[in-house]
């Protein structure tokens, strides 16, 4: 055990709001193992476990873990995530876990103890009682590497932690593998629904953040962000990296951020180390709100206490002062009930899911980075929806519920503007249209632009691209930073596929026949081919200017022409005032195109 506390030590990786960067924590990951001659660090428990050492060694790494992290500046404001060792399951952990807070004078709520994987439920029967130990000493707790190993749903449901640690394996490429990011969303929802706060763990790349921050994540930890540093000087108490990747990558709808300030109810806090009497303080002086917030000493809240639930204590005759009596020993935390916590840069969306999965709660709290900023009444959560709702409508199209004008011209701007990126922004219309809505009527033309819609969806806005819906038969689509070989690979198959899948709404004899009989746009009675999308695609890249608005539209139109009059339906422009590149015809099996359907 000397050599082992001569040369163990412990690296801090932070743990950041994924909206802003900044720190919420820091989780300790052990170094030196390997200068003792071990492979891992879990082959060093092991083997303290077989030698009987496992409480010894764990005492000892948890005193070291928290002295490292009390050195860093304002440690209080900050939680500390510490692994267990998988094969210590002890009753009586959370009161030798305390012992390590003792000596750098750190509260329990500094420390969240993270269950590993490898704690499987059938051998440690005593597991919830150790939990419900940590829950009585007010320490935090956390699932590591959720949906790996132990680490799965019977946990989540028997044992409900503060957090839950997504698996590395489940977050990397989330950005490009439509199954991770579907089960990542709803394992977010689930977690959201319990009050449990998801962090996105082992984070790498920016599409990999931007994603688990578009799919709900409540934190983010990872290399892309920071590295362990076995140097605290070397961590900062900020990430700007964060903030500055989602305004690079902002999204074309505006956020619900400002709405959502606009209904936040300032009321006045107290400190769950207050008095009583303190609390009887609070209540007098706010006579419209029934309710007051409680934070621990980092500004973080616990929840909220109810007048109703201390009026037999406010209005008795000796109830007020037997309650503030010191030998008495109620406290604040004694009267705190639980209500959901949302950071503010959250969707209201997320307000809602939170407040509907919460038993009996009077509204929810409302937090940036963690801090207390100010709460949201049910009354207010029901008028914010309605708001939201009606601002979501005037920017979408009736019939496909995609993105209207304003969103896409919000989209067509920053493409404009923002020349040190690349963008390929995709103009379509139907070929044919016309002579379809007038020969089978306007209800069967309405489900050819619900068909495309629908695919515009499926193979394009699931795989990062802005779509929308200008109007009638007109689409709009859209995507930064991709190259041009997997847009144009992209876009043929939306083609072709719809080709293909509108033949579906014509009658069996005009689909054999391969055109309709009916007249054009002058009224002439001639043979319509069947339908058909034509696509104008215009390549931005980095230092293009195309910011004379009139001259843009010209463009466009010239090369929604060109599509029309082409084989393929299909034209690029790779240049400003450059040549169109008419894309070759792609073939398309029907069975291949149905299979794609489920």
């Amino acid at each position: 055990m000397i050599q082992a506390r001569d040369t163990l030590t412990y690296a801090l990786q932070p743990i950041v709001n994924i909206h802003t960067g900044s720190v919420f924590g820091y989780e300790a990951l052990l170094r030196g193992w390997d200068r003792l001659g071990f492979a891992t660090a879990h082959a060093l428990l092991d083997q303290a476990w077989i030698l009987n050492l496992s409480a010894a060694l764990d005492a000892m790494l948890g005193t070291l873990a928290v002295s490292r992290f009390a050195a860093l500046p304002n440690a209080p404001r900050y939680r500390l995530f510490f692994n267990l060792d998988p094969h210590l399951v002890d009753t009586d952990h959370g009161r030798c876990a305390l012992e390590w807070l003792v000596p750098p004078g750190l509260r329990p709520d500094n420390l969240c103890l993270e269950l590993s994987r490898r704690v499987d439920h059938s051998l440690h029967p005593d597991l919830g009682v150790m939990i419900a130990g940590y829950r009585h000493y007010r320490l935090h707790v956390a699932i590591d590497d959720f949906g790996d190993g132990h680490s799965g749903l019977r946990r989540l449901y028997e044992h409900p932690p503060d957090h839950i640690k997504l698996d590395r394996f489940l977050i990397q490429d989330i950005d490009t593998d439509h199954r991770k990011r579907s089960i990542i969303a709803n394992t977010v929802q689930l977690a959201h629904q319990l009050n449990v706060q998801v962090i996105a763990k082992g984070i790498e790349t920016e599409g990999e953040l931007l994603t688990c921050r578009e799919i709900g994540c409540d934190l983010a930890q990872g290399y892309l962000i920071a590295l362990p540093q076995l140097d605290p000087g070397a961590l900062l108490p900020d990430y700007t990296l964060v903030a500055e990747i989602h305004q690079r990558n902002q999204r074309e709808l505006p956020g619900d951020l400002g709405l959502i300030e606009s209904f936040l109810e300032s009321i006045p806090p107290i400190r769950v180390s207050e008095g009583i009497a303190r609390l009887f303080e609070a209540l007098r002086r706010d006579k419209q709100h029934h309710i007051v917030p409680v934070l621990d000493e980092a500004d973080r809240p616990l929840g909220l206490v109810h007048e109703s639930d201390i009026k037999d204590f406010i209005y008795s005759a000796y109830g007020r002062d037997l309650i503030v009596n010191r030998a008495f020993a109620r406290q604040v935390c004694d009267f705190v009930q639980p209500c959901p916590l949302v950071d503010i840069h959250d969707p209201i969306d997320r307000l809602l899911e939170a407040y509907s999965a919460a038993a009996d709660t009077a509204g929810v709290l409302i937090t940036r980075d963690g801090c207390y900023q100010g709460f949201i009444s049910a009354t207010s959560l029901l008028k914010l929806v309605e708001q939201k709702n009606l601002a979501v409508a005037r920017d979408q199209n009736p019939l496909t519920k995609l993105p209207g004008n304003k969103p896409i011209h919000r989209f067509v701007s920053r493409a404009i503007s923002e020349r040190d990126h690349s963008w390929h922004l995709a103009y379509i219309d139907f070929d044919n249209f016309k002579a379809f809505n007038d020969y089978y009527g306007f209800r069967r033309g309405d489900r050819a632009i619900q068909l495309f819609a629908d695919l515009l969806r499926a193979e394009l806005e699931q795989h990062g691209w802005f779509v929308g819906h200008v109007g009638g038969d007109d689409f709009f689509a859209g995507i930064q930073d991709a190259p041009l070989t997997a847009v144009l690979e992209r876009l043929e198959w939306l083609l072709e596929k719809f080709r293909i899948d509108v033949q579906s709404l014509y009658d069996p004899e005009d689909r054999r026949r391969g055109h309709l009989q009916a007249k054009d746009r002058y009224g002439q009675l001639r043979e319509m081919p069947l339908m058909r999308s034509s696509l104008a695609l215009l390549e931005i890249r980095p230092g293009d200017d195309y910011s004379d608005g009139d001259e843009l539209g010209r463009t466009i139109a010239q090369l929604k022409h060109a599509a029309k009059q082409s084989p393929s339906g299909l034209v690029l422009q790779r240049e400003p005032n450059g040549p169109a590149h008419v894309m070759p015809t792609v073939g398309l099996d029907e069975s291949d195109a149905r299979c794609t359907n489920t």
